[in-house]
């Protein structure tokens, strides 16, 4: 931890910085992949602008109404954890500068966005959030209560260039929180084989707007996430457990686990007490056989066993942490490749977006269609009753018989085409509710993906856990019979984004992978245009992938 003494603070960064040996690498690694990203980002937002959000906006579909926005300009690494668990520290290492406070006591509560800049300046929350450039604006969602906690640093002469670093305040239960969430709570690792939907998180707002809720959108952004713990409290925090059942569902594969100032530990019995009492926390929110791997690092400068000149001496764990020194080293790699993962970010996104766009509109549809059907057949009937009455009277005119008889039958066939009008209002009223609920839904998501579900398709069924909820919505507020018409052409070319677009994009950012096919940026057509209205479309059913 940095000291309250400025010169001891500046001694200790400067020490503890990163090498320019060790950050060559990465850096000429993230020039590299800066042109790619430009032109990753460039595509995914012409094909999200121009295909994805008007059909999104127009179905009231899942994806949020604030893509249209502008993207984060620069890659960014998300730091979450308990208060004094190494964040603030961790920063300054990485980028070889004293910028945040670090201390054992909760030293900041604002989320804070430090971003290399020519000059130091800084930018309160309504400021940075209000820029239109810097991609940040869905934030106001949250309301002022955020606006008031977060902030935009911007600092020269950083170790590290070309990314952003975002610390968050420290997660810390208040008096009435319960402690530790429950064991029986679905964890952020069974999101690849689970249900796909977040789990139903708190709804306390103890800081004065929803941190978890804050901690979502950002982490679904971010290219990197670090989630820090110390030994003091090794995941026994409840609002960090209810962080990684919530706002860090289904982002994993971007999560890194740190076990940080391991140096603390003056036996080894101590480190052993602390390692199993996090993966014994960890295993409540993580209902799987194999834990993640759990990053164990401190971080130089205060020497092994919290050493430092006129201390107590160190412990007798001073020479096996020296072979923590590789393992600290991987982290911040992880940190230098955010610009690297961002690209395979961006496509992921674009991926994921399209199979939920076509998922909502292809059930939508099949709601819509199965609605159409029963109306069709319950007015066909009440149009048949009401003709047949003015047919009769006609025929037996034509015929000669007596017009008493005749006006009867008449009349009755209009009472009856009155009783069945009211009959079928009745019925498509009925029919309406039952597609609408949750059942119905479910009816048509199995008629459309039948395939899928008899292939054990596990992502399918992740999907629909998370845009059903959206879909009930959108059922629910403009009501069944109001739903758009979506045309085969439409899902045809949402279909096309994930099958053919993104396997280009794919390519595109990794060529080396092709076998036998040396294909570069240039060599990599641009998104296919939507098929001609003239030409035969794909059935509304089935799969969407």
């Amino acid at each position: 931890m940095l000291r309250e003494a400025p010169a001891l603070a500046r001694a200790w960064v400067v020490a503890a910085r990163p090498s320019p040996a060790r950050l060559a690498p990465f850096a000429r690694r993230a020039s590299a992949s800066a042109q790619l990203a430009q032109d990753v980002r460039r595509r995914t937002e012409e094909v999200t602008h121009k295909i994805l959000l008007p059909l999104n906006d127009r179905m009231m579909g899942p994806l949020e109404r604030h893509e249209s926005s502008p993207t984060v300009p620069l890659p960014y690494v998300l730091l979450l954890g308990n208060h004094s668990s190494g964040k603030s520290s961790f920063i300054n290492f990485v980028l070889g500068r004293t910028i945040q406070q670090a201390g054992v006591a909760p030293t900041d509560d604002c989320f804070t966005v430090i971003a290399p800049g020519a000059a130091d300046t800084d930018r309160d929350g309504p400021s940075f959030v209000g820029d239109p450039d810097l991609g940040f604006g869905p934030l106001r969602n949250f309301g002022p209560g955020l606006l008031n906690h977060v902030q935009l640093k911007v600092r020269s002469g950083l170790a590290v260039d070309g990314l952003m670093l975002i610390d968050s305040p420290g997660m810390i239960d208040s008096p009435g929180s319960g402690g530790p969430a429950p064991a029986a709570l679905p964890g952020i690792l069974g999101a690849a084989v689970g249900s796909g939907a977040p789990p139903p998180r708190s709804a306390s707002l103890d800081r004065g707007y929803d941190f978890l809720g804050v901690v979502r959108w950002l982490a679904e952004r971010a290219d990197v996430v670090l989630l820090f713990f110390d030994p003091d409290k090794p995941g026994t925090t409840g609002e960090t457990l209810e962080c990684l059942t919530s706002s860090l569902f289904g982002v994993n594969h971007k999560l890194h686990i740190i076990l940080n100032k391991v140096d603390r530990f003056e036996q080894i019995h101590d480190f052993a007490r602390a390692y199993g009492s996090l993966c014994w926390n960890l295993a409540k929110v993580i209902p799987r056989k194999d834990l993640p791997r759990i990053y164990t690092m401190y971080l130089p400068g205060v020497g092994p066993g919290g050493a430092r000149k006129g201390a107590a001496p160190q412990s007798a764990l001073a020479a096996p942490l020296q072979s923590l020194d590789g393992v600290r080293d991987e982290v911040v790699a992880e940190v230098l490749r955010a610009p690297e993962r961002r690209v395979d970010n961006m496509i992921t996104r674009l991926y994921e977006a399209a199979r939920m766009l076509h998922m909502h509109c292809a059930v939508a549809e099949e709601a819509r269609r199965r609605y159409t059907r029963e109306a069709w057949q319950q007015w066909s009937l009440c149009a048949g009753l009401l003709g047949a009455g003015p047919a009769l009277a006609a025929g037996g005119a034509f015929c000669g018989l007596p017009m008493g008889p005749v006006a009867g039958v008449a009349a009755l066939a209009g009472v009856a085409a009155a009783v069945s009008a009211v009959h079928a209002s009745r019925a498509l009223h009925r029919v309406g509710e039952s597609l609408a609920t949750t059942a119905g839904l479910d009816s048509c998501f199995q008629h459309t993906h039948s395939r899928e579900l008899a292939e054990g398709d596990q992502f399918a069924a992740a999907l629909w856990q998370r845009i059903s909820p959206q879909l009930r919505t959108a059922v629910a507020t403009v009501g069944i019979s109001n739903l758009p018409r979506v045309s085969a052409a439409e899902l045809a070319r949402v279909r096309q984004i994930a099958e053919t677009d993104v396997p280009q994009l794919r390519r595109m950012s990794a060529p080396q992978l092709v076998p036998g096919k040396a294909t570069t940026r240039r060599e990599v057509q641009a998104p296919a245009r939507p098929p001609s209205p003239a030409a035969p479309s794909p059935p509304t059913s089935g799969s969407d992938a």
